[in-house]
This record gives structure tokens, sequence and C-alpha cells, in this order.
């Protein structure tokens, strides 16, 4: 009877820290924020640029906004009528510290291979430096240009060679130090 009694009160001890080691999964919860800090951050930038494409997979956004709001052929500046939007942008993305944006340039196929990859690494550039000027933290921020890869309409027209000098902007959760 008694070495009954101490498994009752020993099962009553370890069933309740087993239960809590196992229910305060840590890598759970860092998934759980994670997802929920990027919903809210969708959410937030959807409405602050509605004239973009904004998506959302994985926790990873997309943000692409109409080609003929930031580039002419074979420029690198963003137009000035495009700051507001722009600025609108980086709004939403300094409410959201956490996270680290990949701007990606691209071209369409005019040119050559050597002259597209280095404009479109300057648009990727240019669109960095404009939402530096609106406050987002440079150290956030990584640029790539991919020259005319990856296209995302018909390069044979002109609307679609329109389509395909863009920047794409790819933001990313970013742990914070010591996660």
């Amino acid at each position: 009877m008694n070495t009954l009694m101490n498994r009752k009160y020993i099962i009553l001890l370890v069933f309740p820290i087993w239960a809590l080691l196992f229910s305060c999964n840590p890598q759970k919860r860092m998934a759980k924020k994670k997802h929920a800090y990027m919903e809210a951050a969708y959410t937030s930038i959807k409405g602050a640029v509605n004239e973009a494409e904004v998506s959302i997979l994985n926790d990873t956004i997309k943000v692409l906004f109409p080609e003929h709001l930031l580039f002419k052929k074979s420029s690198s500046s963003i137009q000035k009528e495009t700051y507001p939007l722009m600025q609108r942008f980086a709004n939403a993305l300094n409410q959201y510290p956490q996270t680290n944006i990949l701007i990606n340039g691209y071209t369409d196929i005019t040119g050559g291979d050597a002259l597209n990859t280095t404009l479109s690494k300057q648009r990727a550039d240019s669109a960095m430096t404009v939402l530096g000027e609106f406050s987002v933290k440079k150290d956030r921020m990584l640029t790539w240009g991919f020259g005319s890869s990856n296209p995302i309409a018909d390069n044979q027209t002109e609307e679609g060679r329109r389509r395909n000098r863009r920047v794409e902007f790819v933001i990313l959760y970013s742990y914070p130090s010591g996660s």
C-alpha cells in the first residue's frame, strides 16, 4: 500500500513537470510569434501601398510596384512622382523593425548582359537609397542585381519589357540576436 501511495505522488509530481516542459516548446512559440508578426506586417504594408502587388507566402512578404512608377527605360533613377508611394512603404516598414528587406533589381532583355546586370543593381541601390531617405535603416536592406533573368512578362513586347524593368522587395523576419 505504501509503495502504491509513493507511485501516486511521484506521478503527481512528474506529470506536471513533464507537461510543462513539452507544452512550452520554445521553437513553436517563436514560430507563432514570427507568423503573427509577419501577418501584421503584411496587412500594414498592403494597406500602405495598395497600388502595389503585395503577397505573403511562408511568412515572406513580396512587394512589386507597378513598373511605370519606378523606372524609365535604361534608367536607374526612381521617378520623383513615386516618392510619396515610397514614403508610405518606408513608414510601413519602419513599423516592423524586426524585418530585413532584400531589394532585387531587374531589367528587360535590351542591352547586353553586363549592362543589364549593372543597371539592375543600380536600380536596387536607388530603391535602397530612397527608402533610406525615409528612415529605413540601411543595415536592414540588401540589394541584388539580376539583370534580365527571371522575367515576369514577355520580353518580345514593349509592354512585357516595361513590366520586366522592376525592383522586387522581399521582406523577411529577422530573428532578434540571442534567439
